[in-house]
């Protein structure tokens, strides 16, 4: 028997109680989860990896409590409390798992104590079990009883992939997590709006193509990455007015430096949380580039920082550390303060949403979308061009366009526009692409 406690601190920091929802409230089933491995668990590593996986999920190592007051919900008291880990050596095979998913009996987790569980005593909410078979080869099996109050299967097989997956041993402590969300952790922003100019960019669908095809084609000729890289239309547009902000910015010899830091706002709907999750579901997803005048190296530091974002793992730990920082800065009557910091760029929105989907019943060719941004420096939001009015003065010759496109749309200081607007489109010829851009 092993007792692993999370590594400290854990994502949830030095709060005590999580709120649980009522839809949590499955009191009296436990899930059965387990994995069976040709090969021998190395036990040292795994309990290292164990005590990162419950830093990253610390629900676990709590206890269910309800308070007396009626108003108070039902939650976790985050104790940080050891959890047990059986480590048995099968003396036969008596009990390796059929050739099915469902086992019956099973074997390969330890019971927990349900009913103590209801009545919050100081019960466990979840117990481990390892299994080496003496077969040839070697078999493994890695099991868990948890507490269905504190996740579901899927929401468990992402917690398996810390101690499990040998490329998932890395964690990722309290302060680590809270510097990925730096607008959260800046507070009480000046109430006086800098003195910026609003920039919107218009581009047409064929000009979008050709920039991912073009910065897709550079990308495989110069060999940056290997095939796992897929450039979106939202990392090139991204990757394009940074890299021009960071060239103006050169050009007028500035002391404020190029962007290097490029946060992307990620919408966790269809990755952790159901793709119908409601009221708010955002993280984000953040770019460090090591060339910010290179438009295919920032546009793969955009898109890396993405797969790192969805991974599911990390998704789960950013969720908690996130809620908690909303929740600090609520209960201490505080502001966050989403101002982009020095050499940053922010874009919130994503553009593939189909906002216009809420069409009244008029037919989306005839409904736009309106919305507003933050006048704040580099606070960018980025929406598929809305159609063409069908009222109004007539186009004048050469301004006529058929629907789609996107349209790009953020403020900047009054002294950087022109340089900004001249190496944009400087980049735009030299990239080859077809027509001007719609300032």
């Amino acid at each position: 028997m092993e007792l692993v406690s999370p590594l400290l601190p854990t994502v949830l920091g030095d709060d005590e109680y999580y709120n649980l929802a009522d839809s949590d409230l499955m009191l009296q089933f436990p899930v059965e989860t387990g994995f069976l491995f040709e090969g021998e668990i190395d036990r040292k590593r795994f309990l290292h990896a164990l005590e990162r996986a419950l830093s990253a999920f610390p629900l676990f190592c709590g206890r269910l409590r309800t308070a007396s007051d009626a108003r108070h919900p039902w939650g976790i008291q985050l104790l940080n409390q050891p959890v047990e880990v059986e480590f048995i050596d099968a003396p036969d095979n008596d009990m390796l798992p059929r050739d099915s998913v469902i086992q019956d009996p099973w074997y390969y987790s330890p019971p927990l104590d349900i009913d103590a569980i209801r009545v919050c005593k100081d019960t466990a909410l979840l117990k481990m079990r390892v299994i080496n078979f003496q077969t040839n080869p070697r078999v493994t099996t890695v099991g868990a009883t948890s507490a269905h109050l504190i996740g579901d299967g899927s929401f468990m097989t992402k917690f398996w992939r810390h101690p499990v997956d040998a490329t998932c041993l890395e964690a990722w402590d309290r302060t680590e997590l809270e510097e990925q969300f730096p607008q959260l952790l800046a507070r009480n922003p000046s109430t006086q709006l800098p003195n910026s100019q609003r920039i919107t960019l218009f581009f047409s669908p064929t000009q979008l193509t050709q920039l991912r095809e073009i910065l897709s084609k550079r990308l495989q000729d110069a060999n940056i990455s290997d095939n796992t890289i897929k450039l979106s239309v939202q990392d090139c547009v991204t990757a394009l007015v940074t890299t021009a902000c960071s060239q103006a910015l050169a050009e007028m010899k500035s002391t404020r430096g190029p962007v290097k830091f490029i946060s992307n706002v990620l919408n966790l709907r269809g990755g952790i949380l159901p793709l119908d999750e409601p009221l708010n579901a955002l993280s984000w997803a953040n770019a460090t580039t090591s060339s910010p005048f290179d438009v295919v190296q920032t546009a793969v530091a955009i898109r890396r920082s993405f797969l790192t974002a969805r991974e599911q793992t990390y998704q789960a730990a950013c969720l908690l550390t996130i809620r908690r920082l909303w929740r600090d800065a609520a209960d201490k009557g505080e502001k966050v303060d989403f101002t982009p910091l020095a050499n940053s760029f922010l874009l919130n929105s994503s553009w593939r949403f189909d906002y216009t989907s809420a069409h009244f019943g008029f037919g989306q060719s005839k409904t736009h979308f309106l919305h507003t941004v933050s006048k704040f420096p580099r606070y960018a939001k980025m929406f598929k061009r809305n159609p063409p009015l069908r009222f109004g003065k007539e186009p004048q010759p050469g301004q006529e366009r058929g629907p789609g496109g996107a349209e790009f749309t953020f403020y900047l200081l009054p002294e950087d526009r022109v340089a900004f607007l001249k190496c944009l489109r400087e980049q735009f010829k030299a990239l080859g692409i077809a027509g001007e851009i719609d300032v």
